[in-house]
C-alpha cells in the first residue's frame, strides 16, 4: 500500500512540474509577443521619423551630373562661394550639396538634366551610410506670366521684326513677297510668314528666359523636328516654285513668246495675287485670259493662315510655363498641320509644274 501511494505522489508530483512548466512557457511566449510588438512599433516610428526628416528644397542649381547618374550634385542660391555642405543645417546659405540616388526611375530622369538647370528636390539628409538620399525632383519654373503681358511681349517681338524689314526695304516690306511679275508670290508668301513666325516666337522665348528667369538662361532656345521640318518646306516650295518659274519663261522666250510673265500692266493686288492665277494677256490675234480663281493657290493660302494661328496660339500658352533650364525647345506644330501643309506644298508645285507659265 505504502508502495502504491509512493507512485501516486511521484505521478501528482510529475503533472504537477509538467504544469508549472507549461505555464512559464505560455508567460514567456507572451513576453516574446509583446517584445516583437514594441520592436515592431519601434521600427515604425523610426520609419516615420525618417521620412518626417526628409527636406524639400527649391530652386537649387544643377552643378555636377555623375556620368552613372548615382549623384547629383547641387548648389543653393546665391551660387556664389558656395562651400561643401555633408550634412545640410537650417541655414539656407549657398551650400554645395552632394546627393545619391537609389531609384533607378531617377536614374534614367537625371540623363534630362543639365549643368546649370534649376530645379526643385526632396531628399533625406544623412539617410543612407550618412549620404543625402535623392527622394524625388523635378524642374523648377519662373512666376508665370499673365496672358495680357504674353500677348504684348509677343506683339513687340513682331512689330520690333517688322520694324527692322521695313528698314532694310527703306519701309517698302512688301517688296519681299512680290515677284518679277509685279504680283504678291505665294511661295514667297508663305516663307516669309513662317520665317517672321519663327524669329518673333525666338525673341519672345529670349525676353521671357532673360527677364523671369535671368540672363543665365538667354539662348539656349532649340526648333523642334516638325517645326523645323515645316520650315524647310517653306524653303523648298519657294525655292521648287521659282525653278518652275525661271525654266518655263526660258522656254517660251526660246519659241519666241517674250511675255509669257509680263509685268507692264500688272499693279499688286495681295488678296486676289494670293488666290488668284496670273491670267494671261492678248498675245498674238489671241484674246487675253482674266486671271482665275485658283484652288491651288487658295489652298495653299488658307493652309498656311491655319498652321501659323494655330501655332501663335500655341507658343502664348508655352510662354505661361518657363522652364528654368539651360535648354528649352519652342512648342512643335502637331501631325496633323505637318501632313496638311506638306499636301498643300505638294499640290501647289505640281500645279506650277504642269500648268502653263502664263497662268500659274
Amino acid at each position: 500500500m505504502n508502495r502504491r501511494k509512493l507512485e501516486w505522489r511521484a505521478e501528482a508530483v510529475s503533472f504537477g512540474a509538467l504544469g508549472f512548466a507549461m505555464n512559464m512557457l505560455g508567460k514567456i511566449g507572451l513576453v516574446v509577443a509583446f517584445a516583437l510588438s514594441a520592436v515592431g512599433l519601434f521600427q515604425t516610428a523610426v520609419h516615420a521619423e525618417e521620412s518626417s526628416a526628409d527636406q524639400t528644397w527649391d530652386y537649387v542649381r544643377v552643378s555636377q551630373i555623375a556620368s552613372d547618374q548615382l549623384s547629383l550634385d547641387v548648389e543653393v542660391a546665391p551660387f556664389k562661394n558656395c562651400k561643401p555642405c555633408p550634412q545640410p543645417g537650417s541655414a539656407r546659405a549657398c551650400q554645395q550639396l552632394h546627393l545619391v540616388t537609389k531609384d533607378m526611375v531617377l536614374k534614367d530622369r537625371l540623363k534630362q538634366l543639365q549643368v546649370g538647370d534649376r530645379i526643385k528636390i526632396t531628399f533625406t539628409p544623412g539617410g543612407d551610410k550618412g549620404q543625402n538620399v535623392l527622394k524625388v525632383f523635378c524642374l523648377d519654373t519662373a512666376p508665370s506670366p499673365e496672358l495680357h503681358t504674353r500677348i504684348w511681349v509677343v506683339a513687340v517681338s513682331a512689330i520690333s521684326l517688322l520694324l527692322l524689314c521695313c528698314i532694310l526695304t527703306v519701309f517698302r516690306p512688301q517688296k519681299l513677297i512680290i515677284g518679277e511679275d509685279s504680283r504678291y508670290s505665294n511661295s514667297k508668301f508663305q516663307m516669309a510668314l513662317w520665317f517672321f513666325v519663327l524669329v518673333a516666337s525666338y525673341i519672345a522665348t529670349l525676353w521671357f528666359r532673360g527677364w523671369y528667369a535671368g540672363c543665365e538662361f538667354i539662348g539656349g532656345v532649340n526648333i523642334p523636328p516638325h517645326l523645323l521640318l515645316l520650315s524647310g518646306m517653306s524653303v523648298l516650295t519657294f525655292g521648287g516654285a521659282k525653278a518652275i518659274t525661271t525654266s518655263k519663261v526660258a522656254a517660251a522666250a526660246a519659241q519666241g513668246d517674250q511675255n509669257a510673265k509680263t509685268t507692264s500692266t500688272v499693279k499688286p493686288r495681295f488678296l486676289w495675287d494670293l488666290t488668284h492665277d496670273d491670267g494671261k494677256p492678248a498675245v498674238g490675234g489671241q484674246p487675253a485670259v482674266p486671271p482665275q480663281l485658283d484652288f491651288g493657290d487658295v489652298q495653299m493660302f488658307v493652309i498656311t493662315l491655319i498652321a501659323v494661328a494655330t501655332y501663335v496660339v500655341v507658343f502664348v500658352s508655352f510662354l505661361s510655363n518657363i522652364e528654368t533650364v539651360k535648354v528649352v525647345t519652342l512648342p512643335d506644330v502637331d501631325t496633323t498641320i505637318l501632313a496638311v501643309f506638306g499636301l498643300g506644298h505638294g499640290a501647289y508645285l505640281t500645279k506650277k509644274a504642269v500648268g502653263d507659265v502664263g497662268m500659274t
